[in-house]
């Protein structure tokens, strides 16, 4: 082998060694499996009862509770249309269990009930109790948040309610929002055709994939703002937790 051969061999060998072995840089790809939705449940039992409603609200055992209703998002209540209040971000403070407020979520069950107490010497105290269950607990904390942003920013406010005919506007002032770890709630007072009703006290709160809706007339003088409905809802939020 000529001298010229010998060297050009040497430095092949020497090229090959320092190459090493092909580094693979392709994107590796690992399929995550997507979060599974909840299973739907029935939830008219974490309602309260009537009984758990007078000991919650001190009315005495005179309490009558309306028919259970339960189903999937077609039992949300569309009472108020989506272009009926303004400003449409305060409808759910004013407004129970709309339609309208939950149009985007992953409802998948709901459970409502009324009820209604009271002493035959005194106003009665009146009720409105809903479960919504969404497809995971995700979803509910993500509608629990927007919620809850929207009540600090509506507190205050003077909602308007555009019915047709000569009626007039219905005007809803949402006031006392207040938050806790889990719920937070509102005084609103409705007033039509120049008619006040009583104050509705107003609570929605939050326990893994299920948001809790409170309504409640409570004429009896306090100086607790919304505080009763807050007690209702803790109610219905322990069950949900204690009892699934």
């Amino acid at each position: 082998m000529s001298t010229k051969l010998a060297a050009l061999a040497g430095a092949c060998v020497v090229l090959a060694g320092c190459a090493g072995a092909p580094v693979d840089d392709r994107p590796v790809v690992r399929i995550v499996e997507a979060a599974q939705p909840t299973t739907a449940i029935p939830l008219g039992h974490f309602l309260p009862t009537t009984q758990e409603l007078s000991t919650a609200l001190g009315t005495g055992p005179n309490g009558f509770a309306g028919q259970l209703v339960e189903g999937g998002a077609d039992m949300l209540l569309r009472s108020l249309g989506a272009a009926e209040a303004s400003p449409p971000d305060c409808a759910g403070a004013a407004y129970r269990l709309q339609q309208a407020v939950y149009d985007g979520s992953p409802v998948q069950s709901v459970a409502t009930n009324s009820w209604a107490g009271g002493g035959f010497d005194g106003p009665p105290v009146t009720g409105f109790f809903g479960v919504v269950q969404m497809t995971s607990a995700a979803a509910a904390q993500d509608f629990f948040a927007a919620a809850t942003e929207r009540w600090r920013r509506c507190n205050g406010a003077t909602v308007t309610r555009h019915e047709a005919g000569d009626g007039g506007d219905e005007l809803s002032r949402i006031a006392d929002v207040t938050f806790e770890r889990r719920v937070v709630s509102a005084s609103v007072l409705h007033a039509s055709a120049g008619t006040a009703s009583p104050t509705a006290l107003r609570a929605v709160g939050l326990a893994g994939d299920c948001i809790v809706e409170v309504d409640l007339t409570d004429p009896r003088p306090t100086d607790q703002a919304a505080r009763p409905a807050v007690g209702v809802a803790e109610l219905i939020l322990n069950k949900i937790t204690t009892q699934r």
